[in-house]
């Protein structure tokens, strides 16, 4: 059975959720009061709606109350737009939804957004940001990821003088509490097992947590 997952708010940032949520094969509900963000959204969308997100009747009959997951995408360039994200929180948990992501632009809006019952708050300027900052800062990080909390993902180009290492040799499991969950070589992705080597020029995918993980990246940029 398909995870039914909703988007309430059709900004810029919305309609790129809704796009990459329609290729995961999820069943999607896509929620605006605009018309035309509404539209857009269709191209991707099973289901769409426009109505007024603040009301629990016409939010009810967007059948958004059935969703495993909502994420509330709403900008806050405006207070009344943080309000909107706010009083839209609380209609869902009126209606029942199971879990509610919600989208912060300050850092003083995420407790906020947690106090009035958001079970999960992400900041698409922080994540960006730090995305930047890491790709700039450590030459050999292709991308990141936040997991959650403390806890990163991060795809590592491994560098040329990196001398090639048994799996089972590395420090990094012992050392700094990190693991190798994938392994791109020549095009193939790879499951990593105990007979692996890591070579230079592997992109491997690092699971650890944030404090760590510059001590990781530093370990796979030259040796």
């Amino acid at each position: 059975m398909k995870k039914t997952i909703g988007v309430i708010g059709l900004g810029r940032f919305g309609i790129e959720l809704v796009q990459y949520l329609s290729e995961l094969h999820v069943e999607l509900i896509a929620i605006d009061k605009d018309i035309e963000a509404v539209k857009q959204a269709g191209v991707f969308a099973d289901n769409v709606a426009a109505c007024d997100i603040t009301n629990e009747i016409q939010l009810k009959e967007t059948g958004i109350a059935e969703a495993d997951h909502v994420i509330i995408a709403i900008g806050q360039d405006k207070m009344e737009n943080l309000s909107t994200a706010i009083l839209t929180i609380l209609r869902l948990k009126q209606l029942g939804v199971k879990e509610i992501t919600a989208r912060a632009d300050k850092d003083d809006y995420i407790e906020i957004l947690k106090k009035v019952g958001a079970d999960y708050v992400v900041s698409p300027l922080m994540i960006a940001a730090e995305r930047t900052a890491s790709k700039i800062g450590a030459g050999n990080v292709v991308d990141y990821f936040n997991i959650k909390n403390d806890f990163d993902v991060y795809e590592i180009e491994v560098s040329e003088q990196f001398e090639a290492t048994h799996i089972t040799n590395l420090v990094i499991r012992k050392k700094f509490l990190a693991n190798i969950l994938l392994i791109q070589r020549n095009g193939q992705v790879l499951i990593p097992t105990s007979e692996e080597t890591i070579y230079p020029n592997d992109h491997i995918f690092i699971f650890g947590r944030q404090k760590d993980i510059p001590k990781v990246i530093a370990y796979f940029s030259k040796k």
